[in-house]
């Protein structure tokens, strides 16, 4: 399953995206707002009434920005600022007497647009911009010394280049830590599966889904028999074997509508959406049956393992993820009682 843009370990990661796009924001209204005034008394009205409406852009979305802290919604309004930016910048490119000079603001759209969009949006959008920026501006200055003198418009060309190539490549590094300490954070070292951090999360986003196609989500939390004896008698290293075979059998016979995790040393949950009582019990006898064919060889000695499981079942948004874990687990605790290696089904939600 993909974390982006779903859980609120991932919006974490990227708040500090949301922070500098505010400050974007509140910056780039007030400098609008003193262009616009020295536009007005240079006579230049056109300038000064898109100025201000790029002012009431700009806090306006702002406001949006603020009253919803979906990432979604930054995503979304992220994109509009940058596009509305580069439309703003050329626009005023376009004007006849604009000096010269407003074309440094070229070299903020790539650090902007890829701190803001990513590496393959903001790879695009600066692109697109550049190209256009370009076309205008040897349109309009093509007998300029900038020009005419090959030297200074390599030296525009060189630095533009450098600007833009740093910034992809700061993005695209950040996006890969960014990604590593997500799966750091969210994943279990030993076994790959996700841990207790995000189970929460994967559980109201699956009960979701089964809810509005209207089928039920199911549960079920493993523990492997006699597993602090395996780890007395032959050691940690045998025990982590064991674990990260027990780990893979979850992972194939799950299905592909599973999220599995490791809660505890031996201790495993699956959140199965669509997935119905009778499905859940038959996919944990399939676990169940799969974990007795296991053995490690350690010291001539032919070692095994058996695991008892428990499972429940709910239908609708009512279900909580601890009350639904509690069930489970008290299923889990009566196929200890009666004698491990089973499937308990007893107690339902």
């Amino acid at each position: 399953m993909d974390l982006k843009a779903k859980f609120p370990l991932h919006k974490r990661f990227n708040n500090h995206k949301r922070k500098v796009l505010s400050m974007l924001l509140i910056l780039s209204g007030v400098a609008v707002i003193i262009f616009a005034t020295v536009n007005f008394f240079r006579e230049k009205y056109i300038l000064f009434a898109v100025e201000l409406v790029g002012a009431v852009i700009s806090f306006g979305l702002l406001h949006f920005l603020r009253a919803d802290t979906s990432f979604k919604r930054f995503q979304h309004i992220a994109l509009a600022y940058v596009i509305i930016f580069c439309l703003f910048l050329l626009f005023v490119f376009a004007q006849l007497d604009v000096y010269i000079t407003a074309y440094s603001f070229v070299l903020l759209m790539p650090l902007i647009a890829h701190l803001l969009l990513g590496c393959r949006l903001g790879f695009i959008v600066t692109a697109v911009f550049i190209i256009a920026a370009t076309i205008i501006f040897i349109t309009q200055y093509h007998d300029h010394v900038i020009i005419t003198e090959k030297l200074g418009f390599y030296n525009v060309v060189i630095v533009t280049v450098l600007i833009w190539g740093l910034a992809f490549s700061y993005e695209r590094a950040n996006e890969h830590v960014r990604a590593d300490l997500i799966r750091l954070a969210s994943h279990d070292f030993l076994t790959g599966l996700y841990n207790r951090t995000i189970l929460n999360d994967i559980f109201q986003h699956k009960l979701k889904k089964s809810v509005n196609s209207q089928h039920s989500l199911s549960m079920l939390v493993a523990d492997l028999d006699y597993f602090k004896k395996i780890n007395d008698l032959y050691g940690h290293e045998a025990g982590d074997t064991f674990i990260k075979r027990f780990a893979g059998i979850l992972q194939k016979h799950s299905g592909t509508n599973s999220a599995c995790f490791r809660v505890g040393g031996e201790e495993f949950c699956v959140i199965l959406s669509n997935t119905d009582n009778d499905t859940c019990f038959k996919i944990a006898e399939n676990i169940r049956k799969a974990t007795e064919k296991i053995h490690l060889k350690t010291d001539n000695k032919n070692i095994a393992v058996t695991v008892s499981i428990g499972i429940a079942t709910c239908n609708d948004m009512s279900c909580g993820m601890s009350d639904l874990l509690k069930i489970a687990d008290k299923n889990l605790y009566r196929a200890k009682q009666q004698g491990r290696n089973r499937v308990v089904n007893y107690f339902n939600f």
